[in-house]
């Protein structure tokens, strides 16, 4: 299978996702914490054991290309960005349904919220799509991997956006996920836009950051909903040994 084909594939499985997590049926089934744990656990797995290392690795290279001069840790500091976004969207998020539900309106976020909170995910969808695009890159090897954790990771990280934004996220929202994904994905097979490597471990880094910070949002909610324990740690060990199991030797 050419390595354009393969990309395709996986944004488009990735796409499915977005799409069937924000209809009518997804929004009336209610998935247990068990299984929505698990897929964290599964996700974050994938952030500490298969995307993180590669991207030590290659902070050195980063640090030699002259891309970005005053900071150190490059990776680091773009994968706190990352989470630190997030957790400014989820926050936002929160006090905008507590407002309106103080003022007698329905349990969903406000306008400027909903758009704040799109925005943000179409951007890192973008780079998502721009990752699977792009060609050799190590950190998003074997594809069909790195789709596994992060299909699992859309699945809960959507029923938390329905939970915030309601039928505004049926109607809206998924498809700009979708948009942000595939024209992140047009982006990277076009050659004459590639952007150098040094510049793609920054957004790999970015998109770390972010899917902890998704993640944790999810298992430390401020709702009655609860967290599964026993079905995070299954999810994120059994994940674990196969990355490990499939890892080269030293």
């Amino acid at each position: 299978m050419t390595g354009n084909l393969a990309s395709l594939l996986t944004v488009l499985v990735l796409a499915i996702v977005h799409v069937y997590a924000g209809t009518a049926l997804a929004q009336r089934r209610r998935w247990g914490p068990r299984a929505l744990s698990a897929g964290a656990g599964i996700a974050v797995a994938f952030v500490f054991l298969e995307l993180m290392p590669d991207l030590a690795e290659q902070q050195h290279y980063v640090s030699g290309s002259g891309l970005l001069p005053v900071l150190e840790r490059h990776v680091y500091v773009l994968a706190l960005l990352g989470l630190t976004v997030a957790f400014w969207v989820e926050t936002a998020s929160r006090g905008s349904r507590r407002r309106r539900r103080a003022a007698g309106g329905p349990d969903q976020t406000g306008s400027a919220t909903f758009w704040l909170s799109v925005a943000s995910f179409v951007i890192l969808n973008a780079a998502i799509g721009y990752a699977v695009a792009s060609p050799g890159d190590k950190a998003v090897q074997p594809l069909w991997m790195f789709a596994l954790a992060m299909g699992l990771h859309f699945l809960a990280n959507d029923h938390s956006l329905v939970e915030h934004h309601g039928e505004r996220y049926h109607s809206t929202g998924r498809w700009l996920l979708v948009a942000g994904l595939l024209s992140g994905w047009i982006v990277g097979i076009v050659p004459r836009l590639e952007i150098p490597p040094e510049a793609l471990a920054l957004v790999l880094a970015y998109i770390a950051g972010g899917m902890i910070m998704n993640v944790l949002r999810h298992e430390l909610p401020d709702t009655d909903r609860s967290a599964d324990v026993s079905a995070f740690a299954v999810g994120a060990t059994v994940y674990g040994i196969l990355v490990l199991s499939l890892a080269p030797p030293g």
